[in-house]
């Protein structure tokens, strides 16, 4: 009697073969070393690929999926409201706590915004892969137009962070920088008051960009970092949630608080030395 054929033998698609290999994590990783496949991010991707179902945990997900909306909307009310520092500021503390709150709701916002389109995208795409009539593209129906519902409510807001942040922080500096740099100002004293005024300014906007960065950043991980971590991992395949832009604005922050310790510093000196 001849021996059967394998089955991955009549395929000569590789992801038509990991498909056959379901979800055996060793078969799929000893495969891809048949192919010499070395990039994690490749690997991964056909990895995925080998999965034969839309969702990993179908009993699991609608519970994650309520317990996220309810994450996502207690951070919308409460991500960016009352903030406690600046107590040493005095008679400036609301101004202050006004730009601290308002760098923190454009990152919340912004979070709300992207997570939400991504469970939609997400559902809606794992609903087309699903096999019409089954339970999971009914679970993935009910879930996407809950999705679609999270985008209605999280609306883009056109908060201008970017721009106030650069105002304010361009103004003090280019104001200080350049009369040093044209020779304006006619004393050394007037020198280093200019140079200290414009780096206390800067250092107190860095400051304050900080502030409001860690605020959103913490309520945004107290809030979701549980939810939607149980969400993607009950869906499946899908790497790992959205990250928040806090990253990128305490970066900016550093900056300023570089130019403000460095740069102005420096052309002081060089304003005095000549």
């Amino acid at each position: 009697m001849p021996e059967p054929t394998r089955p991955d033998e009549r395929f000569d698609n590789p992801v038509e073969r990991l498909r056959l290999l379901g979800e055996d994590d060793a078969a799929i990783a000893s495969f891809l070393d048949t192919l010499d496949v070395q990039a994690p991010r490749a690997r991964e991707m056909l990895a995925e690929l080998a999965r034969s179902r839309p969702i990993a945990d179908p009993e699991a997900f609608p519970e994650a999926h309520r317990h996220a909306v309810a994450a996502l909307e207690s951070l919308g009310r409460h991500g960016y409201k009352g903030w406690g520092g600046g107590r040493r500021l005095g008679p400036l503390r609301p101004a202050a706590r006004f730009l601290v709150e308002r760098l923190a709701r454009y990152l919340v916002v912004s979070y709300l915004r992207e997570v939400s389109t991504s469970m939609r995208n997400l559902y809606w795409l794992r609903e087309m892969q699903s096999a019409p009539g089954t339970e999971e593209r009914r679970l993935l129906w009910r879930a996407r137009r809950d999705a679609v519902g999270l985008v209605e409510v999280f609306p883009r807001r056109g908060l201008g962070v970017p721009t106030f942040v650069i105002g304010g922080v361009a103004v003090p500096v280019s104001v200080s920088v350049g009369r040093l740099a044209t020779g304006a100002l006619q004393s050394p004293a007037q020198a280093v008051v200019v140079g200290l005024v414009g780096a206390a300014i800067v250092a107190l906007l860095a400051q304050l960009i900080l502030s409001g960065t860690a605020m959103a950043s913490r309520r945004i991980r107290l809030a979701t970092e549980g939810p939607l971590g149980a969400l993607w991992q009950a869906i499946g395949w899908a790497r790992r949630p959205p990250r928040d832009q806090s990253k990128t604005f305490a970066a900016v922050a550093i900056v300023l608080t570089s130019l403000a310790w460095i740069v102005i510093p420096v052309a002081v000196g060089f304003a005095l030395a000549t």
